[in-house]
């Protein structure tokens, strides 16, 4: 016959099982219950979410006309955003002329310069 210490043992251990059990239960519970809140308060703010995907509740409808603005002003801001603009003042970083492109077409007034390039002529004789 089994003593009070295996009574005893077998009750702290089937305790623990049964409460991780429940506390795993009582953890699904909370966690679903907080997602159904956030769906219902997303679905009263106009954004559904199901199993096959999410839809927004919009009050306007757009059709090929309004489409096609919005596309040509977005095409125009990206396009007015690249432009480069200079400045008056030379010493801005902005400048069309790098530094050292200007520093080596003033450097040597007797050589040939092509795109930027220093050409000197040799001076051996045909």
């Amino acid at each position: 016959m089994a003593n009070w210490i295996d009574v005893l043992s077998f009750l702290i251990i089937t305790s623990l099982f049964v409460g991780t059990i429940v506390g795993v239960v009582f953890t699904a519970k909370r966690l679903s219950a907080a997602a159904q809140n956030t769906k219902n308060s997303l679905l009263n703010k106009g954004i559904s979410i199901s199993d096959t995907g999410v839809s927004i509740k919009t009050s306007k409808r757009f059709d090929r006309e309004n489409y096609v603005d919005a596309t040509q002003r977005g095409v125009i801001k990206v396009l007015d955003a690249s432009n480069f603009h200079p400045s008056s003042s030379e010493d801005s970083q902005h400048n069309l002329k790098s530094k050292s492109s200007s520093n080596l077409l003033s450097a040597d007034h007797g050589a040939t310069h092509s795109f930027g390039i220093r050409r000197s002529h040799s001076g051996a004789s045909k």
